[in-house]
């Protein structure tokens, strides 16, 4: 199975919230990761919206798992950025 760069992305961005103690901007991500702020602002909406992640809107809003890291699996995580299940 080929791992995209969206999914890669994906997973590199839940091991720093999943370190994180409080909630994680989407810029704070893209510069610690070194990635485009709209293109993983794209990837952290979509697992937002696939419940792996909480999303806070505001000043101090960001990104937060919705889950602990071991209920998360990576065949949930490319499904969500992917759109679709890796065969």
């Amino acid at each position: 199975m080929l791992i995209t760069r969206a999914s890669e992305y994906a997973i590199l961005s839940l091991i720093v919230l999943a370190k994180a103690k409080d909630p994680l901007d989407s810029e704070t991500l893209s510069k610690e990761l070194f990635i485009s702020k709209s293109f993983l602002a794209k990837i952290l909406q979509a697992l937002a919206k696939n419940t792996i992640l909480i999303s806070y809107k505001g000043v101090n809003g960001g990104f937060s798992l919705a889950k602990t890291p071991s209920e998360i699996n990576m065949l949930q995580v490319m499904s969500c950025v992917e759109g679709k299940v890796p065969a």
